[in-house]
């Protein structure tokens, strides 16, 4: 019978759930009758101050594993509470208690040996999201294996549980490992008491091979130290098994032939994965939960079949060519009650020809909604709609102070003012160094890749600061150049003649790195899966003030691409990208507003790491500027404002 003592006041101890090397976990009842689940650390602390280095170590890592739920995640368990026990002094971590079997439960009978594609696709999904939310905030879990993950029987959702090694110290964690690790989950740098973003990946990994095998790639046979070993070296240097032919060997009985066929119809995506996860070296794997979890969700969108897509284009063409007509009688009765007339139908002409045109270049643009699976003709019957409907649309945004769709109350942004152009001079320099680079700001830590070559052309310091001149510079081909120079690289016009290490006048040409070519390097990086080169020039150019560069900054960040800022960070970058009248990021943060919940239109478009807080009005006014200034994605995400007025989300 487990031991039942006091965990903390007002916290009843109701007996162990499930004991292990890395602690023992109970079943708890809280002032109220609220059932909880408390994992109990093995190694007590003995002081509560900063003296006890245990102590220590547990307050920074709570403190890490706090950021967990700042943001809730439906696949990661809530951690309630935390802290010592009345007696003993252990350390104690207090979750939210999930009801349902847990996924080594599932493996065994009454259930099948193995899941089934489907189901392990789900499972792929959710553990790899809950990764992603877990790395983002810089928190390892380090004890990643089946009986980790439960099923929850009220949400039908896979939830991560058991954070117990990711508040130990190093120390701790290397000693409980090696003395009662579950090994056959432990990556090979684990035996070493290392934890990484990619030990958890590893780990992933093999679940993912369990689920589609019924066994983990290198069994444990006993619990003996020998087997342990062996184990431990076969994570080391054996290969793994293979999959499909172990999977085959254990497809259920009860199974139909076709069933059975259908279930050995393994996605390579999903067994080029594992691969990668069980890779023997850390670099070699998917370097964090955010980019498996990108890969896993680019890979896994189900195909319809061409006779389900059929069945369903048909039903779903016609019940938008009746949306659409509402929804241009719906924008010509408010143009009427609020007396909008003058429409110059040549200026909707113009307005559908630009359309149009920017229709053929749709393909080099993200979608920022699913893809319709459709027929040319029946494509080209809705677009006539679709191009009406836009007409009047484009027209509402021409009136739409009247409307109340005015810029301001769209986007709720302020544009921002220019400063002052300086007019006072400070002195006349050269450039002395050989590369005189610019600088956003007055200050080291500003500096952007133009620069200006030693010449004996003339810079004229219109301001002075911290050692920093700054300076508006035309060079040969008459482009501009503003910014801050150290003066530390310049030289008066007198220093610059006398000095004997000045190389012979050279034609001053700014670095050819111009914002255009940066960018279309840095989209050229990013389609190479080149992500920090890239994420490196969009934060210079965004710096800089370049729009496309602060929507593109941002909307990394809210894809799990860019750890550089956080969320809000990213929000915040495309904001102002929108307040320099950038319609993507006026169409993308209309999308947001918009679907922010829906997780299937955000699962779509990799929006799956940050949480978004729905603004349906500010959403469709921001698509309706979208479309006026001809962006064809925004045209298809219109068709969602009118189901969002029809369901009340936007008086």
């Amino acid at each position: 019978m487990a031991k039942v003592f006091t965990i903390t006041e007002g916290l009843e101890n109701m007996g162990a759930l499930k004991t292990g090397g890395q602690g023992s976990v109970y079943k708890a009842k809280r002032i109220g009758e609220i059932i909880t689940a408390v994992k109990l650390l093995p190694t007590p602390i003995h002081s509560e101050t900063t003296d006890d280095k245990n102590y220590l170590d547990f307050q920074n890592e709570v403190e890490k594993l706090k950021k967990v739920n700042q943001e809730p995640n439906p696949h990661v368990v809530k951690i309630l509470n935390y802290g010592l026990t009345e007696s003993g002094n252990l350390p104690f971590i207090e979750m939210e208690f999930i009801e349902g079997p847990d996924m080594e439960d599932l493996l065994k009978p009454p259930y099948d040996k193995i899941f089934p594609i489907k189901e392990i696709i789900k499972v792929a999904d959710q553990l790899s999201y809950a990764l992603a939310h877990c790395h983002k905030v810089d928190v390892k879990h380090g004890d990643i294996k089946s009986n980790n993950v439960k099923f929850n029987v009220n949400t039908g959702n896979y939830v991560l549980l058991d954070f117990g090694l990711a508040i130990m110290s190093e120390e701790q964690r290397r000693t409980s490992m090696r003395q009662a690790g579950a090994i056959e989950f432990m990556a090979p740098e684990q035996n070493e008491g290392l934890m990484y973003f990619q030990t958890d990946v590893y780990s992933y990994g093999i679940i993912l091979f369990e689920l589609l095998t019924g066994a983990v790639p290198f069994l444990l046979t006993d619990k003996g130290e020998t087997a342990r070993n062996r184990v431990m070296v076969a994570h080391m240097e054996k290969p793994v098994p293979e999959i499909l032919s172990n999977r085959r060997l254990m497809l259920p009985q009860t199974w139909s032939d076709e069933k059975k066929e259908r279930e050995m119809q393994v996605p390579q995506w999903l067994i080029n994965t594992i691969e990668k996860c069980l890779q023997k070296l850390p670099d070699n794997r998917f370097k964090n939960g955010m980019e498996l979890h990108r890969y896993i969700v680019q890979n896994s969108t189900l195909l319809v079949t061409s006779k389900e897509a059929n069945a369903l284009n048909a039903t779903v063409l016609q019940s938008e060519n009746e949306r659409l007509r509402t929804l241009v009688i719906q924008l010509q009765e408010a143009a009427k009650t609020r007396e909008f007339s003058g429409i110059n139908p040549h200026k909707i002409l113009s307005l559908n020809e630009v359309l149009s045109n920017k229709l053929m270049e749709e393909n080099e643009e993200a979608a920022e909604i699913e893809k319709p699976v459709s027929h040319r003709a029946s494509i080209m019957g809705v677009l006539l709609v679709i191009l009406f409907l836009v007409g009047v649309a484009g027209a509402t945004y021409k009136f739409r102070d009247k409307l109340g769709f005015g810029t301001g109350a769209a986007a709720k942004i302020e544009a921002p003012q220019e400063e002052p152009k300086p007019e006072v001079k400070y002195g006349l320099y050269r450039v002395a160094a050989p590369k005189a680079y610019f600088h956003n700001t007055p200050d080291e830590h500003s500096k952007r890749l133009a620069y200006m070559v030693r010449s004996y052309d003339t810079v004229v310091a219109l301001k002075e600061q911290n050692d920093f001149i700054y300076t508006e510079f035309y060079n040969s081909k008459n482009q501009l150049s503003k910014g801050w120079l150290r003066k530390k690289d310049l030289a008066s016009f007198d220093e610059f003649s006398t000095s004997t290490n000045i190389s012979p006048p050279v034609t001053n040409i700014e670095n050819t790195a111009t914002p255009e070519s940066e960018l279309a390097k840095a989209n050229k990086l990013l389609k190479n899966d080149q992500y920090q080169e890239a994420i490196n020039i969009f934060s210079n150019l965004a710096n800089q003030g370049v729009a496309e560069a602060m929507f593109k900054y941002g909307e990394l960040a809210l894809k799990g691409i860019n750890d550089e800022i956080s969320c809000q960070q990213g929000i915040d970058w495309i904001t102002k990208a929108a307040a320099k009248n950038y319609t993507a990021a006026k169409r993308t943060l209309g999308f947001l507003y918009l679907f922010a919940g829906n997780e299937i239109m955000m699962k779509a478009n990799d929006y799956v790491v940050c949480p978004f807080k729905k603004d349906a009005a500010t959403g469709a006014k921001l698509l309706i500027e979208a479309v006026s200034e001809g962006d064809t994605i925004a045209i298809r995400l219109l068709e969602q404002l009118n189901k969002a007025k029809q369901k009340g989300d936007i008086q």
